[in-house]
């Protein structure tokens, strides 16, 4: 997996390693990306990497690579049969239900809506798409002076289904490699899971900078990989049953999340109910509470 890739890119939600499409799709540009795996731009966020790091790193892209385009990793370069907007290639790529809601992720003017439907979808790559997507709406919320809850429904969904293993189809992996194909869906089911971690590790990343108890959670990611010697997805469940969901819960309890969520829509209908009420486009609507 070449790293700086648009496949690892937040802003991809159709691939992620082996898991995905054979084509990819750019939030941020609106293209279609036909050669996702040679292909970035300045605005890369990587997806295997935690917020942190993923933010210093992209600092260090962006100095490198443009942010106006989609160009080849190898020289910088914009080539026309790299990416598509032709109507008929979205329209076929549409076709897809995961591609369909993320080729339509802001374009009503509520990515949250966007990102509801993609929870409400069954299958790995729906859930890869909530939680790569997530992490870019989550992040922009915070940018913009937002608070970290506005990402607080996601984390908690993201938390009931922490060790839930999905089950990944042949026709979910974009390719195999040089490796046996149960070798592989076992491989690319660790990589999701762990961006489960990912993403409610950067949430926790968010309430530490706000001061919010649930930051004092130490790096999970962290934990995990000093506490597993191998790829065992087994062990990986247990470790999250025993250690992780423990240390979150004592700090976001389900009374809790129930309380913040409803302080979260209410902020939100009072904001809605002002002359000039702020429109979503890459913002922080609330979603509503849930029940799982």
């Amino acid at each position: 997996m070449k790293l700086h890739s648009c496949q690892n890119c937040w802003f991809n939600g159709l691939q992620y390693g082996a898991l995905g499409l054979a084509l990819g799709y750019c939030v941020r540009h609106k293209k279609i990306l036909n050669a996702p795996d040679g292909t970035t731009c300045g605005l890369h966020l990587r997806k295997d990497l935690t917020l942190i790091r993923a933010i210093e790193v992209s600092k260090i892209h962006e100095e490198k690579y443009p942010i106006e385009f989609v160009c080849r990793i190898n020289d910088g370069i914009y080539y026309d049969s790299d990416i598509s907007d032709d109507q008929k290639d979205i329209e076929l790529l549409k076709k897809d239900s995961v591609a369909d809601t993320v080729t339509d992720y802001g374009e009503l003017g509520s990515t949250i809506e966007s990102l509801a439907q993609l929870k409400a979808m069954t299958g790995a790559r729906a859930e890869l798409a909530m939680l790569s997507l997530g992490r870019g709406y989550t992040n922009n919320c915070v940018l913009r002076d937002g608070k970290w809850t506005s990402g607080v429904h996601l984390y908690w969904w993201s938390r009931m289904r922490l060790t839930y293993i999905p089950k990944i189809e042949v026709t979910d992996l974009r390719n195999v490699g040089a490796i046996q194909l149960s070798r592989q869906i076992e491989l690319t089911l660790w990589s999701l899971i762990m961006l489960r971690l990912t993403f409610i590790e950067d949430i926790v990343t968010y309430a530490r900078q706000q001061g919010d108890p649930l930051g004092e959670v130490p790096s999970l990611t962290e934990q995990a990989a000093l506490s597993l010697d191998n790829f065992n997805l087994r062990s990986l469940a247990k470790w999250i049953k025993s250690k992780a969901i423990p240390q979150l819960d004592a700090h976001l309890s389900r009374s809790r999340y129930v309380e913040l969520a409803n302080e979260l829509h209410s902020e939100r209908e009072n904001a809605d109910a002002q002359p000039g009420g702020p429109a979503d486009l890459w913002g922080c609507a609330a979603l509503r509470p849930t029940n799982r």
